[in-house]
């Protein structure tokens, strides 16, 4: 059988390998990398791919500018996972990982892509103490994504300023907490996020469940909220 790749300092190629990688252990294993890497790049294949069959089984024409916010959010995901990347290679042996900065560059990420300047102020009302296991990052960020897409596409349908305001922290029972808001028009009334949210719903949910996280929704005439529960590492 063949050995993995280890980067040891008697290889005369480790030192730049390692500088390449971000990697601290000299033990750490390239093929461990290379693992977290397929397995993230498989996870946002998915959510491509559920994107692509609901346009498929769209029965009326699709408007340009419907494919092009689409193909923007394709390549916002795509930003995100090698922002991911930049962080967890610094340390692939780590189990443990702060979620809260990496959500608020995810966010200035997306407004960045998909509004326009002045479109959407990003407010953070504190993230604090928000570790959490490295392979839960991408199914959050993944989550955290289609909540803003969500806020982006239709806080503000008649295109006026607003506000995006996030938070993460870890509550007194442990639990860490996760939390996405806008100030526009909520929910239309009777709208079920569950049932009628689409692919969206659906992706968060199968997320949600993937990591044992529990997700929910209070819409209000003052804007649409989003929290999201997941057990301390």
């Amino acid at each position: 059988m063949n050995q993995p790749f280890l980067v040891h300092s008697e290889n005369h190629e480790a030192p730049r390998a390692e500088r390449f990688l971000g990697l601290t252990d000299p033990d750490v294993s390239v093929s461990e990398v290379n693992h977290r890497i397929s397995n993230n790049l498989a996870l946002l294949a998915s959510t491509v791919s559920m994107r692509a069959n609901g346009f498929s089984r769209r029965q009326e024409p699709i408007a340009g500018h419907e494919v092009a916010l689409a193909l923007h959010e394709v390549t916002a995901r795509i930003v995100a996972v090698g922002h991911l990347h930049r962080l967890l290679s610094a340390r692939p042996d780590a189990a443990r990982a702060e979620f809260g900065p990496h959500m608020r560059e995810l966010c200035r990420l997306f407004i960045s892509a998909l509004a326009t300047p002045g479109q959407l102020e990003l407010v953070d009302t504190g993230i604090t103490d928000c570790a959490v296991c490295a392979t839960d990052f991408l199914p959050l960020s993944l989550i955290v994504t289609e909540v803003v897409t969500n806020a982006l596409k239709y806080a503000h349908p008649a295109g006026a300023p607003g506000k995006l305001i996030i938070g993460c922290h870890r509550d007194s029972d442990g639990m860490i907490v996760i939390k996405v808001a806008d100030d526009g028009v909520g929910f239309p009334e009777g709208f079920d996020f569950a049932v009628d949210g689409g692919i969206g719903s659906r992706t968060i949910e199968a997320l949600a469940q993937q990591i044992g996280a529990v997700t929910s929704f209070d819409s209000r005439a003052t804007g649409l909220r989003f929290e999201l529960r997941l057990p301390a590492p």
